[in-house]
């Protein structure tokens, strides 16, 4: 039963990425720049549970880490981005949702 549950992402992501890459040539450079992380976590997943799928734990593990670091590095790359899109248009209540993202950003990155 496990093994079907990890062939059922494996074969989601394969989906994902191949959607994905499609649309990250496309586009213009800034929307290349939006897709390029999603690509990065639906590659991950896959490897992530390719290995996990031929019991290679370690492997397992280093694609979850990296999956991790694209991730929280793109919510805290956008989130910063936010910061400074709010300060140069003087749109200071968008920092107050910005710094309620950061903390819940921070609890999960801590959590993980």
């Amino acid at each position: 039963m496990k093994n079907i549950l990890i062939i059922r992402k494996i074969v989601i992501s394969v989906i994902t990425s191949i959607i994905l890459i499609w649309a990250f040539f496309q586009n213009n450079f800034f929307g290349k720049m939006f897709i390029s992380p999603f690509i990065i976590c639906s590659l991950t997943i896959f490897g992530e549970n390719l290995f996990l799928l031929l019991n290679k734990e370690k492997i397992s593990n280093m694609f979850k880490i990296i999956f991790k670091i694209s991730f929280f590095g793109y919510v805290f790359a956008f989130l910063a981005y936010a910061c400074y899109y709010a300060i140069i248009n003087k749109t200071y209540g968008l920092l107050i949702i910005v710094a309620i993202f950061v903390y819940f950003s921070v609890y999960f990155l801590k959590r993980s």
